[in-house]
């Protein structure tokens, strides 16, 4: 067994299905009934990629794809702190959603050339699949961005929101540098993180946006993103009276958000009362 491989599939899993849950959160909520439809899709194949990733994982290591998903403490779960983030309003989710999509395909462009074959197989097969949300991400960001001040005001807010955390998307993996060493992980997450600057600035420009978030193609982590005002976007989601990390950071080492916990407990709470169902 390769423990390198373990907990990179592991992460990876844990990514997709957070967001999937969060996702998920918005049917029947939605604005209208065919984004009800769309996002509950989006949120499906989420964690139809999660139980990919975490089969990878179970095989690797000798367990059940479903104690790995739902029979682990919230402390051992290592998504990204954007991906359990709230949902908020309706311009933060579409924020994210773009966000995540374009980081995602960099991502799974770099596994496509995974030594491990069955994980290279599945970045192809899920690469297919999130090329539909990049353009459902692209068409809203587009939408808004086009439409009313109130409407473009509000998608800039949340984009920088969401800028704050991107480079705890690209946080190291545990067992990174071993992962990259055996091939399991062709492209390192600080290459990833410089790829993924390069493609947002373009969206953004593409999409009208050039302004709305402080993105360059070059600088140190404390400069990737910034508020209007230059500050780095500051939040205290524990309400200690001291500002989170503006990075989004811990999340891949098992240090998350207050909101997690009550995430958790909802996402978990029928596997922990019926431990071993299936269905």
């Amino acid at each position: 067994m390769s423990e390198a491989l373990v907990a990179l599939v592991t992460a990876l899993g844990d990514d997709e299905l957070i967001l999937g849950h969060r996702h998920s959160e918005w049917t029947g909520y939605a604005p209208h009934i065919e984004e009800d439809v769309a996002f509950s899709s989006i949120a499906q194949d989420e964690i139809g990629h999660a139980a990919g990733y975490y089969s990878i994982a179970a095989a690797a290591a000798g367990g059940d794809p479903d104690v790995i998903a739902l029979g682990r403490p919230a402390n051992a779960y290592r998504n990204a702190i954007l991906c359990e983030r709230p949902n908020s309003d309706w311009a933060y989710t579409l924020a994210r959603h773009w966000v995540y999509d374009i980081a995602e395909d960099i991502r799974l462009e770099a596994l496509e050339g995974s030594a491990h074959a069955d994980l290279a197989g599945l970045a192809t097969k899920i690469r297919r699949e999130e090329r539909y949300h990049q353009l459902h991400a692209s068409m809203w960001l587009k939408r808004v961005a086009g439409g009313p001040v109130e409407g473009r005001t509000k998608l800039s807010s949340a984009l920088s929101l969401v800028m704050a955390d991107v480079p705890g998307l690209f946080e190291p993996f545990e067992l990174e540098d071993e992962a990259v060493k055996e091939g399991f992980l062709p492209v390192p997450s600080g290459e990833q993180l410089e790829r993924f600057k390069a493609s947002a600035a373009e969206g953004l420009e593409a999409a009208g946006l050039p302004d709305a978030v402080g993105i360059g193609a070059s600088g140190t982590r404390a400069e990737l993103i910034a508020s209007s005002s230059g500050d780095l976007i500051a939040r205290d989601e524990d309400g200690d009276g001291a500002a989170d990390p503006p990075d989004g950071a811990g999340g891949r080492y098992g240090r998350h958000t207050p909101s997690f916990d009550e995430l958790w407990d909802v996402m978990t709470v029928t596997y922990r009362d019926n431990p071993g169902a299936t269905w």
